[in-house]
């Protein structure tokens, strides 16, 4: 699992496939200019990114945050299509009207709570 909050922590995603970088690195940007590039990550509003690796993070994700991807209730849900034929899910919780996490999933790992909510 992968926690980045900062579009400076952006060489954490070098391994990854381009659009989710692109996609990732869009979403940092909005951190960084809308809440402060210094920003508590935790405490202040804005919030962050977590890319799930392996099944096991969900539990992870469940207890520091709280957020049960299988029933949880998220604001939308995008497919991340890669030239390399790889598809991952982007998935926005709200947490509050200032704070939302984005989950960034290989599509094979993405619950099913989650998919049901990826319009084709």
């Amino acid at each position: 699992m992968i926690e980045i909050a900062y579009l400076r922590e952006d060489g954490v995603l070098k391994t990854m496939p381009q659009e989710v970088q692109e996609k990732i690195k869009e979403t940092l940007q909005i951190l960084d200019s809308e809440y402060g590039y210094n920003r508590d990550k935790y405490k202040d509003n804005g919030g962050y990114v977590i890319v799930v690796d392996k099944q096991e993070d969900f539990r992870q994700i469940k207890k520091k945050t709280y957020i049960d991807c299988n029933t949880v209730i998220a604001e939308y849900v995008d497919k991340i299509v890669c030239s390399n034929s790889e598809v991952y899910t982007n998935s926005l919780i709200l947490c509050n009207n200032d704070y939302a996490i984005s989950l960034i999933i290989p599509l094979e790992l993405t619950p099913e709570n989650l998919r049901n909510y990826i319009i084709d």
